[in-house]
């Protein structure tokens, strides 16, 4: 084990202390190290002279992406572990991802990025060659992946639409649902099942997936001559339970609550029946997923449906395709409908 007082010179320079130092981002870098013909020759020199001074070394990994030999593919989430193992959506993005892969010899890993400060180390890793193309997964404005992720030099494609950042006119590459849409048919539904008092427990504020889901809603009700109610939660089960409280307290007449996913769906629920409220009759709930236990919920659940494997193998197609440099096109939009159950 190194000491503390271990020389600097000891350790390893990487991708950032090249950047660093030859005072460029670590995307050039990156072009750079794989001899990318597009750099400028100057920018070329530089870095070499800092890969020099520095002592860098590329490791194997970089060598076989720089001569097309790399068979690996990431799947990158900027989320906390406890989420992408207890939300299906995770699960079956991956079967998705994986079907995509059939009959390929790619493979795939996973690279968990659970914290802001974790944004770099992920993208080192990236531009460092050890895999052909990424698949970015339930991306914030707030974790700093997707500005990054941007300028990486290789393939790369968001599952779900970015929220880009300032000044960025290039579309990225990407599937989505069409969460607007979605979210209108929930709120049709509940016009027409005569509600008065709609709310919607939405998602986070930094998510595109989010906004579009409660623009769709809120537009739709609004011309229909109704006033929204509207609580933020995160995706998960408690945050939907604690919003739905939060809207109950603030008014006890709502009659229909739209939560932007099934798991925050089944927080209403919850709080819904710890207060005697009958689901279905003076409360209607809708969902967003349609995953499997949206038909096992007592009453089971009307949610739009979000074809989470679908769009891992679309995601997939597109990402191998940008790897053989063939054209694709972004982005691809897939169609959601509504699952009618006792709910609403």
């Amino acid at each position: 084990m190194r000491s503390r007082g271990a020389d600097i010179s000891m350790i390893r320079p990487t991708l950032e202390d090249v950047a660093r130092y030859a005072g460029v981002s670590r995307a050039t870098v990156s072009r750079v190290v794989r001899r990318d013909p597009n750099v400028a020759s100057e920018t070329v020199t530089k870095v070499d002279a800092a890969v020099a001074e520095l002592g860098y070394v590329p490791n194997g990994a970089a060598r076989s992406l720089a001569t097309g030999r790399s068979n690996t593919l990431a799947m990158v989430v900027p989320e906390p572990d406890t989420r992408v193992f207890s939300d299906p959506f995770f699960g079956l993005a991956v079967a998705g991802i994986n079907a995509g892969l059939a009959g390929t010899d790619m493979q795939l890993v996973m690279v968990f990025a659970s914290r802001t400060d974790r944004a770099g180390a992920v993208v080192d890793f990236l531009l460092e060659g050890r895999v052909a193309g990424a698949i970015i997964v339930s991306h914030h404005r707030s974790d700093g992946l997707v500005a990054a992720s941007l300028a990486l030099p290789i393939p790369t494609v968001f599952l779900g639409a970015p929220l880009l950042p300032p000044g960025y006119d290039k579309t990225p590459y990407y599937v989505d649902t069409d969460n607007y849409g979605g979210a209108r048919l929930a709120a049709e539904r509940m016009v027409e099942m005569g509600v008065r008092r709609p709310a919607t427990v939405a998602g986070p504020r930094d998510m595109a997936a989010a906004l579009d889901r409660l623009h769709g809603w809120c537009e739709t009700l609004e011309q229909a001559g109704l006033e929204v109610a509207v609580a933020h939660g995160d995706y998960t089960r408690a945050s939907g339970a604690r919003a739905a409280a939060q809207l109950l307290d603030a008014d006890p007449t709502i009659d229909g609550i739209f939560a932007a996913s099934d798991l925050m769906a089944q927080g209403v629920l919850d709080t819904l029946r710890e207060r005697g409220i009958r689901i279905g009759d003076e409360v209607k709930v809708i969902g967003f997923d349609d995953f499997e236990a949206a038909s096992q919920t007592v009453p089971p659940l009307t949610t739009v449906v979000n074809p989470a494997v679908e769009l891992g193998r679309q995601a997939t197609v597109m990402v191998l395709n940008l790897v053989k440099g063939r054209e694709t096109p972004s982005p691809v939009m897939l169609p959601v409908e509504l699952h009618i159950r006792a709910s609403g």
